[in-house]
């Protein structure tokens, strides 16, 4: 199957530095993408950030992987639904109107049952993300034939993203957490819920 995720990761960062020829102290900022997605997977992108900031004791920006997902699939004009699985029968769902290379949020990121999320999709909207199949049964139960986008999170997004919140904030989120927008659920070794 691969190497895990935080295997990988420090060899991916030395790769797109070498890549783009930015030099580790050339960093001014580091933006990562704070959540919603899979537990492990945000914990472990959020240390490595954190550890390279602290290091070299530059600020950190979360960036919302809804979003950034919604960036990923411009051009597009009109209502643009992120959908990402959640696991447990629910979806990530972001909504943003779209004007060809521009976006703005309609609603902040929540947690829905497929049901809820198909409800807040319009007719002809575009849809993007690993949670749109699950959602399709409800849209076509309404009738609703949306646009299914293909796309993904680019660095280059996360990075310009980053970039404008700590522009506009000047906020460094270097002791905050991943956003998880459900509660995460932990089994001990006898599959006890804590």
């Amino acid at each position: 199957e691969g190497d895990p995720h935080s295997v990988v990761l420090i060899d991916e960062i030395e790769a797109m530095l070498e890549e783009t020829g930015v030099a580790l102290n050339e960093i001014a900022l580091i933006a990562v993408s704070g959540g919603p997605g899979r537990y492990t997977a945000l914990r472990v992108g959020m240390a490595t950030a954190k550890g390279i900031a602290v290091a070299r004791k530059i600020p950190l920006v979360r960036v919302s992987t809804l979003e950034a997902l919604a960036w990923g699939a411009l051009p597009h004009t009109g209502s643009l639904c992120t959908v990402m699985d959640a696991r447990k029968k629910l979806v990530y769902f972001g909504q943003f109107e779209a004007k060809g290379q521009t976006l703005s949020r309609v609603e902040e990121g929540q947690a829905l049952s497929y049901r809820n999320a198909a409800a807040r999709v319009s007719a002809g909207a575009g849809v993007i993300g690993d949670g749109v199949s699950l959602i399709l049964p409800e849209l076509l139960k309404r009738g609703v034939s949306p646009k299914h986008l293909t796309g993904r999170i680019y660095g280059g997004v996360i990075a310009r993203l980053g970039e404008e919140i700590f522009k506009k904030s000047g906020v460094n989120e270097l002791y905050e957490g991943p956003a998880y927008i459900r509660q995460v659920e932990v089994h001990n070794p006898n599959n006890e819920r804590r």
